[in-house]
Parts: C-alpha cells; structure tokens; sequence
C-alpha cells in the first residue's frame, strides 16, 4: 500500500549530480592512529583483549596533507543519520542502527577521501566554479529533476549553508570532469555502425533458433516443456493478470497471448532484450471476493467497538491483516501525498485527527483510519488503520515462455549514449585510482578505500 523508498545512508552524493563527489575536509585535524597491536604469538589465553576505541583526534582517514578524525568523522556520522531521519519522517529502528551507521560511517569516509581528491586536483588544474557553471547546473537541473536550486536547497535536509557548500562542491566537481577528466572520451560513427550491426546478426540468431524450436515442436521432435529446459533463459512459468499484460509486454506481444487459445503456443514475438513464444497454460475468469460483504460488516462492528472506546491498537493487533497492526497496533508513521492508494490518502487527508473514521475499499480490502496528527502546511499526516484484505480475483493467464536472449532494441542515438556512459564510467574508475596513488590516500579504519598497490608491486 505505501510506496517506501529506503536510504541506504544520507551522504553529499546525494545533492550531487556528479559521481563520486563529497564533502571536502574543512581542515584543522591532526593527530595519528597506530594500528591495533598484534596477538602475542605462542600465548594460550581465554581472554582477548580488544583494542581500544578511537581517540576523538586519531586520524582515519588522509589524501596527502588533508586529514580526517575519529571525532570529527563521528559528527558527520551524526549528521547523517539525523538528516536521514528528518527526511524520512522515522528513526532508524534499535536493531538496526549498528549496521545503518556502519553503513554511513563508511561512506563518510569514502565521501572525504573523493571529495578531497576532487578539491586538489581541481585546484591543480586551474578549474573554478564560475557563474557560468553555476547556471549550467541550474539548467541541468531544472531539465532532468523539474527543481530550481531554490527548491533543492529549501527541500534538503541539510542546513542552508551546508547545502550550498554541497552544491558548489557538485558543480566543480562536474566542471573538472566535463572540462578535463572526461573531454576527449568520444564514440565514432564506425564504432555505433560496428554495434548496430553486431545486435542485428544476435537477433538473426535467436530468430533462427527459435524458428528450429517450433519445427521440433510441429513434427513432434519435442515438446514445448522440453526445450524450455534444454533451451529457454526463463525455465519458469508466470501468471499474469490479463490487465497487466500491457505494463509487461508489447503490444504485439499481448496481442499474440490474447489471441492464442488456451494451450496453444504464441508466435515468435520481441520482447526488450528477448525473443520469446509463450505457450498458454491456462486461463482464468475473474472472480470476485465472495466474503466482501462479511469482511465490510466484520469491520464496521470492529470500528463500533473503537468508537465505544475500546483501544484502537488493540483491535488492529487482534483482528488486522496489515503487517503494522501486530508491529506497531496500526500505526503507519508519518506520510505524505503520493505514498498511499488515493482512497486511503483521501481518507487520510480528510478526517478530523483522533477520530475513526468510515469504512472504506480499496484495491487491498476494507480499511478504517484513525488520524493522530496531521500537518497541513507540511503536507503531512499521521494514522493508524485496520486492514481486512478484500480482493477480488482479476482474470489471469498462465504462460510458459521459450526464450532466447537478444540485444535490446536499440537506436543509433541508444548505442553512442551506452558506449559513452560506459565509457566515462571507466574513465573516472581509472582517474580516481590514479589520483588515489597521486595525492597519497590512506585510511586506517577502512583500508580499501587507499590507494590500490601498483600492478606487480610485493608488500
């Protein structure tokens, strides 16, 4: 029902447009941390004796003269996982915290190692952040995410002055790459012609494969079922609502399953990156809940006990079907426009905060909310409900794909874009590496993030 996007970690990639690219050190650190002692050898002991933890002012983390601390890496750590709440309208759950900032912490790091890079490099290269560049991101920005840097910097969880750092961080880190790192990364003509002509002939093939497929098939060689598992990718049936045929497949494609009677096999079809015939299994009609009614009056006699005054949670423990009613006695958590079926956003959008309200359906089943909190100006809301799953049966059709792996369609303009996004990719894979044995990365708490030894080298 609610459409969650969890964060692995909130870190100042995320206002970046540009890979890799992270906070700079505001510099002021020192300090050293030495490496854990090693075990004595050959001293039988049943204790072991951990090291101790960090020292605010011990280093974790450098590029070249730049460093980073224990104590200062823990504030950004800090910083994060409130931004990450703020956002998210929810703390992180107890259980769960060890891991989630592990999981920031490293990415702090990570964070301070590029952005440092960047910064250096940057500044040996002569590039600046200019006005034009500035106006180049906001362009970009209003093109690709529909934002305004106004809107960006009103709806980041960060600080003002913190955002902003972050956004001229973004934007030099784009210029170094788009004016130096990446300015002679180019795809020929031959190149895309050399491709378009590679998919074609793979395409052919698959086509004549599944073309040998059929004929077996026809003079009865081997059955369908058979070569799915000699010859299919997919050796699996699926069932599909009729009405998602269209979000799955082509229009050619669902045209061909739609008029293909049960246990007959489709024609060769395109699918995005196939070549498929299904064979249809099995079909069947639609079928309503035949226990809605009693589910909506089971409800409506749950929602007269609330209304007397019994505890709502109790009764969402005890008789609901969402998941939330024994986690949480109903409670949703705070939630926005968007996330939520437009039944139940009406719903809860709606109605007077600590009241039950009326039952309702959607396409889960027959709900009835309660509003704890709600924020208009926010556009937010608090609610708990009970959920008795209601849902009638759409008609399904069951099929067994044969399927033969092909290139995607794709265009001219298609095939330069993926070579050229692979190829940057690589490109600024290998600058970094460059860079990390250039300026001298290091990093005590989390060693792979240094720089890699040369190819060859011995320790």
């Amino acid at each position: 029902m609610m459409k969650r996007f969890w964060m692995v970690g909130v870190a100042a990639a995320s206002l970046a447009l540009a890979a890799g690219c992270g906070e700079a050190p505001q510099g002021g650190d020192a300090g050293a941390q030495a490496p854990a002692p090693a075990p004595a050898q050959g001293v039988e002991s049943d204790v072991v004796a951990l090291p101790p933890p960090p020292k605010d002012d011990d280093v974790v983390a450098s590029v070249g003269e730049a460093t980073l601390t224990w104590g200062a890496l823990q504030a950004r750590v800090a910083e994060e996982i409130a931004a990450f709440e703020k956002s998210s309208g929810q703390a992180v759950p107890a259980e769960m915290r060890p891991q989630f900032e592990q999981n920031v912490r490293m990415r702090q790091v990570a964070n301070f190692i590029e952005g440092t890079l960047i910064a250096n490099a940057a500044q040996a290269a002569g590039v600046k952040v200019d006005e034009a560049a500035r106006a180049a991101f906001a362009e970009r920005l209003q093109k690709e995410a529909g934002q305004t840097v106004e809107q960006l910097v009103a709806s980041s969880p960060y600080d003002k002055e913190r955002t902003e750092r972050l956004l001229e961080q973004s934007i030099l880190a784009t210029t170094l790459f788009e004016d130096v790192v990446l300015k002679d990364v180019a795809v020929s003509d031959e190149e895309v012609a050399a491709e378009l002509e590679k998919n074609a002939a793979e395409g052919a093939l698959a086509q004549q494969a599944l073309e040998a497929c059929a004929k077996r098939i026809a003079e009865g060689a081997a059955t369908f079922e058979d070569l799915v598992q000699s010859d299919s990718l997919v050796k699996r049936e699926m069932e599909l609502p009729e009405e998602q045929l269209a979000q799955n497949f082509p229009e050619a494609a669902v045209k061909a399953i739609q008029g293909t009677p049960e246990g007959g096999v489709t024609p060769i079809v395109d699918v995005p990156g196939a070549k498929v015939m299904f064979k249809v299994l099995k079909r069947a009609a639609a079928a309503p809940d035949a226990e809605s009614e009693a589910k909506k009056a089971k409800l409506e006699e749950i929602r007269a006990r609330a209304l007397k005054g019994e505890d709502f949670a109790k009764l969402a423990e005890e008789y609901s079907d969402c998941p939330s009613g024994k986690r949480a006695g109903g409670d949703l958590g705070e939630f926005g426009r968007g996330m939520m079926v437009k039944p139940f956003e009406d719903a809860a959008f709606s109605q007077p905060v600590g009241e039950v309200g009326e039952v309702f359906k959607t396409p889960f089943g027959w709900h009835i909310v309660k509003v704890t909190a709600r924020d208009d100006a926010a556009g937010k809301v608090r609610a708990s409900h009970i959920l008795l799953l209601s849902e009638d049966k759409p008609a399904a059709v069951t099929l067994l794909p044969l399927v033969k792996a092909v290139p995607a369609q794709a265009t001219a303009e298609d095939i330069r874009a993926a070579l050229t996004n692979e190829r940057r990719g690589k490109a600024l894979q290998e600058w970094f590496e460059a860079e990390r044995a250039k300026q001298g990365v290091t990093s005590t708490l989390y060693p792979e993030l240094g720089a890699r030894p040369a190819a060859g080298a011995h320790p």
